[in-house]
C-alpha cells in the first residue's frame, strides 16, 4: 500500500501529503533531495514497481520522466533507479540507492547512444565504461568528456574538468579504477554535436 500511496503523491505533486510516508528524520533527508529536483523539473512523472518484497524491506524499481528548459533549449530527462527501502507501520524508515543511472539529452538531438558499463564492481578493479553511438551522424565532429565525480557517501572525488576534446571514433570509451573501499562510485559523461548533447549520470555498486 505505501508504494502505491508513494507514486500517486509523487505523480499528483501532493507535496503536504510526502511527509506521511516517512518517518521524520527520514523525510527531512528525502525532502531536501526531492525539492532541489522540483525546481529543476516540474513536469516529472514516477513509476515505482516493487521487484522484491519482505515484511518490512523492499526493493523498488524506480523510473523518472521529465522535460527541462535550459535557455532556448528543451531537454528530455529519463531516469531509472534501484532502491532498497526498509519500512516500519506503513512508514519508510529509511532507503537506499542501490543502481542509479539518469540520461539528459537535447529533445530533437540525432544522437543514439547505447551505454555499456557494469552494474557492480569488485574492490579496486578496473573496468570499462563505453557509451557507443549507435548511428553515423555524417561528418560533423563530436566532443566528449568522462569523469568520476564521487565515491562511496558522496564525496566528491575530482576537481577536474570533464576535459572535453574533439572525438570521431564514434563514441566514448574510458577505463575507470573502483575505490578500494565498498559502496558506490558515481561517473559522469557527456557527449556533444552540433545537434544536441548527451549527458549521463551514472552509479555503479562496489563490492568485494
Amino acid at each position: 500500500m505505501i508504494i502505491d500511496q508513494l507514486e500517486s503523491v509523487l505523480n499528483k505533486k501532493e507535496d503536504g501529503l510526502l511527509k506521511d510516508l516517512f518517518l521524520e528524520k527520514t523525510f527531512k533527508k528525502f525532502d531536501k533531495h526531492y525539492r532541489d529536483f522540483r525546481k529543476k523539473y516540474k513536469d516529472a512523472k514516477w513509476s515505482i514497481t516493487t521487484i522484491e518484497s519482505h515484511p518490512e524491506k523492499k526493493i523498488l524499481d524506480i523510473k523518472i520522466k521529465s522535460t527541462r528548459a535550459i535557455g532556448n533549449q528543451i531537454y528530455n530527462l529519463n531516469s531509472k533507479q534501484i532502491i532498497q527501502i526498509e519500512t516500519i507501520k506503513n512508514k519508510i524508515k529509511n532507503y537506499t540507492v542501490i543502481n542509479e543511472e539518469s540520461i539528459l539529452n537535447s529533445q530533437d538531438s540525432p544522437l543514439v547512444i547505447n551505454i555499456i558499463s557494469p552494474e557492480k564492481v569488485l574492490t579496486g578493479e578496473r573496468y570499462e565504461m563505453n557509451l557507443i553511438i549507435e548511428k553515423p551522424l555524417d561528418s560533423s565532429l563530436i566532443a566528449s568528456g568522462m569523469i568520476v565525480i564521487k565515491n562511496d557517501k558522496n564525496i566528491n572525488i575530482s576537481s577536474e574538468d570533464f576535459g572535453i576534446k574533439l572525438n570521431q571514433s564514434g563514441g566514448l570509451f574510458k577505463y575507470i579504477k573502483a575505490p578500494f573501499e565498498p559502496g558506490t562510485q558515481t561517473i559522469s559523461a557527456i557527449i556533444t554535436h552540433p545537434g544536441g548533447i548527451y549527458a549521463i549520470t551514472k552509479k555503479i555498486k562496489v563490492g568485494s
